[in-house]
């Protein structure tokens, strides 16, 4: 890992630098921003066939569901580079440079924040152009905005992943963890088919609230999901204490 020693502020360094790497990844563009984005096609041309307002509005559901689940993805991918850094040396780097910890953690959920935007954006795309959705500008403005902040807990996820466990296994288990999500919070499929354990199991996720505050704007009857903001800003608090452990962990260890 490099020295930081550019005229930017080291924290926007770090952040630039990272995000140009991880969108140079393969692996990354592949799984996390082009195969949502041909699962959408299939699935809209499948299942939401037609012009009329039905198979518009499955389009729009299915269209939020394929967008969650590549920024799930893209999100959580943070855990893997952050695994690699560790086993790089970089936290032994830290005390020569200018990133200080807290700094180095923003950064990093920066880098985030900004890498699941493709996802976002691109299903959303496809949608209209290719899924026939139509609605009002704001309708698409408040779904995108509330679905890129409800992943706010998803990239603090990623990090503590990338804290806790090991670089050799850190892939497998986020793909594990991406999938249990994925399937659990009714991102593959409707909740209501699931046995009602499993239903009961689905609320209390951050990946289930990432569909439904993404589906509110286009659901005019529906109430704003104020459970789901809880259940979120919930989640996000605990994963922060647990990335926080994790980082005085890893920075401890090493040192030795």
């Amino acid at each position: 890992m490099m020295i930081l020693t550019t005229t930017l502020p080291a924290p926007l360094h770090y952040a630039v630098h990272s995000t140009w790497l991880t969108l140079r990844n393969f692996a990354f563009v592949l799984f996390a921003v082009g195969m949502p984005l041909v699962l959408y096609i299939v699935f809209s041309q499948t299942f939401a066939a037609g012009s009329g307002p039905d198979a518009q509005l499955a389009s729009a559901m299915i269209m939020v569901s394929m967008a969650g689940y590549g920024a799930l993805g893209a999100a959580m991918s943070g855990g893997a580079q952050l695994a690699m850094e560790r086993r790089s040396g970089w936290f032994r780097q830290l005390s020569v440079t200018t990133l200080v910890p807290r700094d180095f953690l923003l950064a990093k959920a920066a880098v985030i924040m900004v890498l699941v935007l493709p996802s976002l954006l691109l299903v959303f795309g496809a949608g209209f152009l290719i899924g026939g959705v139509r609605m009002p500008l704001e309708v698409w403005l408040t779904s995108l905005v509330l679905m890129w902040l409800a992943l706010i807990p998803m990239a603090i996820l990623g990090i503590a992943l990338g804290l806790w466990v090991k670089a050799e296994a850190v892939g497998g288990v986020t793909t594990l963890v991406l999938l249990v999500l994925a399937m659990l919070g009714g991102l593959w499929l409707p909740v209501e088919m699931m046995p009602p354990a499993a239903q009961t199991l689905a609320h209390a996720l951050p990946s289930y609230w990432l569909a439904e505050l993404g589906r509110w704007p286009m659901l005019p009857q529906m109430a704003f999901p104020w459970t789901g903001v809880a259940v979120l800003i919930g989640w996000s608090v605990g994963l922060t204490v647990l990335g926080a452990l994790g980082f005085r962990r890893a920075a401890a260890s090493s040192k030795r």
